[in-house]
């Protein structure tokens, strides 16, 4: 199972947005969400789980739209 790297950020990021993004597309809580997107700009890097790869590379797309910079890896470590 792939998953989504989220390594930064940039000025206007749309976090309320992203918030929701990683709910529906990444399968988080509410809270669990708000705080990889929190931890995200403090400058920590975030591993999200994907369904599958064109899940996780439709993922990394909006994530850009959005201003997060991510990518997709293989498997959780």
């Amino acid at each position: 199972m792939p998953d989504v790297v989220i390594t930064g950020w940039s000025k206007g990021l749309e976090t309320a947005r992203c918030i929701q993004l990683l709910q529906s597309a990444g399968g988080l809580s509410t809270a669990a969400a708000a705080r990889a997107i929190e931890r995200l700009v403090h400058g920590e890097v975030q591993r999200v789980p994907a369904r599958s790869d064109a899940d996780a590379r439709l993922l990394v797309a909006a994530l850009a739209r959005l201003g997060a910079t991510a990518h997709v890896a293989s498997g959780s470590s």
